[in-house]
Order: C-alpha cells, then structure tokens, then sequence
C-alpha cells in the first residue's frame, strides 16, 4: 500500500525556510519508509489565488447538488483543492506572522469551503503543520494552532509530531533563507509530524480498504441553527 502525501507551502519567499522543513520532512520519510509514501510540494506562492468572494453560493444546493466555486475558471485553486481530495495525508509549512499563519494560507484556506459543503470532501484527512519563527517563542505554536482550525472545520484529523516530546507540531527557527539548516531540532520535529500524518493516514487508507468504509459526513444547512 501506497501513502500518498501532499505539501502545501504556505510562504510568500522563494528558497524559503518553511519549504526546506516540508522537503526535509518528506526527504527523511522517504529514507525511513522506502516506496511507501508518494509525496508532492505546492507551493501557493507560484499561482494565482484570489481571495473568496463570501458570495455563499459554493459547495451544495439546499437540494444536494454540488456546485464549484464561482471563481473555478478566474484562477488555479481547483487545481489545489483537487489536489488535496486525492492525498491520503496533507502537511501545512507557514512561517509565521505575529503568531499567525502567513496572509498566503489564511486567503488560500478561505477557498476550501466549497469542499467543506461538499458533504466534507477533506473528512478523516491526517493534517500536520510546520511553523517557521524568527525566535524559539516566537508564536510557532500559536500559527500552529491557528492553522489547524479551518482543518477541524473541514472534517480533518490534526496530529502533532507524535514522539516522547508530543508537541503541537514543527517548531522551526530560523533567520534568513537556509538559517534552518543549522536547527536540527527544528528539522526533526518536521520529519516526526511529517512521519505522523503518513503512518495516521496508513492506518486509515487500510482500514477503508478492508472494510469498504464510505465518509458518513453530510452537509446541512439546518443544521446547528435554530427553528
């Protein structure tokens, strides 16, 4: 069984400290688990990403029918979102901004609601994140946090990095481009989430295959509001 693995790299820099630590993550997994997980890197910076519309119409009629993002044809996000369908396990590198995911992430995740209303396209999805501060302390676990909560609301499975240490995630320092090089902490907290989402998601791929499991999540629009 194969795992397959997608990276979004949420920086706005080319050569960036986030994206070493998502290539390193996948570089390790790779020479950990030989030919059992297939990964790919997006990197949000190289497309073109407009902002949402907050129109609420995307997603699903109130009969059922699934309808796109009425931005589908303006830019390449359907190509990420149908990207992130197809992975078994996603992993989410930012660096942070005032203890907060880059402006990049937070306009990108805006557009994954129609697949939210889409009866929950990303549910059961294993989800890691990798922050990037300029300091130890400085707010990797508060974008950490922050970036997991339009994945809760998406159906997906958060994980940390899964070892003794049991953190929230990738903590990464580092200055200017290739400064995380030297935080080998930092790095190995990067291949242990990265490690988490793949065994997490081989675990679940496996059990869907045996058992033929179809995701039970459907969306309503009565539900949670008041008659």
């Amino acid at each position: 069984m194969t795992v397959r693995l997608l990276g979004l790299n949420c920086s706005p820099r080319d050569n960036s400290n986030s994206g070493i630590m998502l290539e390193t993550g996948f570089e390790k997994l790779d020479a950990t688990y030989p030919g059992e997980c297939e990964h790919s890197v997006i990197h949000l910076r190289d497309l073109h990403i407009e902002p949402c519309k907050a129109c609420n119409v995307c997603g699903k009629k109130k009969d059922g029918t699934f309808i796109p993002c009425v931005r589908e044809q303006e830019d390449d996000v359907q190509t990420i979102l149908d990207a992130m369908v197809a992975a078994d396990g996603i992993l989410v590198a930012t660096p942070v901004y005032f203890g907060l995911p880059s402006d990049l992430f937070s306009k990108f995740i805006m557009r994954t609601r129609p697949l939210r209303h889409q009866d929950f396209k990303l549910a059961n999805k294993p989800v890691g994140v990798l922050a990037t501060a300029g300091r130890r302390s400085g707010g990797a676990e508060t974008a950490i946090i922050a970036t997991w909560l339009p994945f809760v609301r998406n159906g997906c499975l958060v994980v940390g990095n899964g070892d003794g240490t049991c953190q929230f995630g990738a903590y990464g320092w580092a200055g200017g481009r290739g400064h995380v090089l030297s935080d080998e902490w930092g790095l190995e907290q990067a291949f242990q989430t990265a490690q988490r989402v793949f065994k997490l998601a081989g675990v679940i791929k496996a059990g869907v295959e045996a058992s033929g499991y179809e995701n039970y999540m459907t969306f309503s629009y009565s539900q949670g509001t008041r008659t």
